[in-house]
């Protein structure tokens, strides 16, 4: 949690030992197990609690099937070195996440409304995923836009494939040699698949569009039949790519909900000592506990299915 903090900006004042409990500081620290006897039957409660306590942020990623929710899962992890959980992972997956990232493909539908309702409202982030397909990022921008009004929330365009980009030396090559011969990407992307079926030129062609599709055919184009810096060599061009992608317009929202994620960790750590002590484990001493946090009261502890629930992915 302390490094996700500090990675993405989240704020401090809801973490300040001063201003929280002596067990939200020591779960902070990594201490719990310390705050009673090493014999208590509570150590290996808190042992396990302060580990989960301080498990790396972990985000769902979810939306209607074909919203490129797996790329956008890799590219969390890859550029933004976060704990992300795809449709795959299945509800002991989602039982662990922290922040969730519903995934649009365009104007919301009435699939994407009831699955916006059904998440902690103060803990999703929505995206306008596959960006780079409507042409010109402005109009990702505006399509964005209308998404932001019609599901009341702040829609972020963001193209996952552009994200992920990983060009090899020979598709820098072929973009290279497509440049010199002063090509560029038809509006169309099946006119770009020239060559007879099979050909290396065909296969080629096939592959950057795998890779990066048209918009990131374009934009490389661009960049070398411009001399740019930023497409002097694979690695430049793949860094271009990936920032022209929108991923890291989300370090602002994911961090600014950071301090939520905190809270509802400490909400799930006194229930864990509420369910201890009801269980007779050194009730006592769970109870001493609970008494340095403040008791959780019943709806708080009902709450604590919001960090654990399963979204439908």
């Amino acid at each position: 949690m302390r490094d996700a903090l500090t990675a993405l900006g989240g704020h401090p004042t809801p973490g300040d030992p001063s201003a929280r409990g002596k067990l939200s500081a020591a779960a902070e620290a990594g201490s719990l197990a310390e705050l009673v006897e090493p014999s208590s039957p509570l150590v290996p409660v808190l042992t396990a609690a302060g580990r989960r306590f301080l498990r790396p942020l972990h985000v769902a990623v979810v939306g209607r099937p074909g919203a490129g929710r797996d790329t956008m899962a890799r590219a969390l992890r890859e550029r933004l070195s976060l704990i992300s959980i795809g449709p795959g992972e299945g509800e002991r997956g989602t039982a662990d996440a922290d922040l969730w990232l519903l995934v649009l493909t365009g104007p919301p539908r009435r699939a994407d409304h009831e699955l916006l309702t059904s998440l902690p409202s103060d803990r999703v982030v929505v995206v306008l995923g596959k960006a780079d397909t409507f042409g010109e990022w402005d109009a990702a921008a505006e399509v964005a836009a209308t998404c932001s009004d019609r599901l009341g929330t702040r829609v972020y365009p963001v193209s996952q494939l552009l994200a992920c980009a990983d060009l090899d030396e020979g598709d820098f090559a072929a973009l290279r040699a497509l440049a010199s011969a002063g090509a560029e990407m038809p509006s169309m992307a099946g006119r770009f698949l020239s060559g007879r079926p099979g050909s290396d030129e065909r296969v080629m062609r096939q592959g950057l569009l795998r890779r990066v599709d048209a918009y990131g055919i374009d934009t490389a184009l661009a960049l070398i039949a411009a001399g740019s810096p930023a497409a002097e060599s694979v690695d430049m061009l793949n860094r271009a790519l990936r920032d022209a992608s929108g991923i890291t317009d989300l370090t602002e929202p994911i961090g600014a909900r950071v301090g939520r994620v905190r809270h509802w960790r400490e909400v799930e750590l006194r229930a864990v000592l509420e369910d201890a002590a009801a269980a007779g484990v050194d009730r006592e001493g769970a109870e001493r506990l609970l008494g340095t946090a403040g008791a959780v009261s019943g709806l708080q502890a009902g709450a604590v299915s919001g960090l654990q629930a399963g979204a439908v992915s």
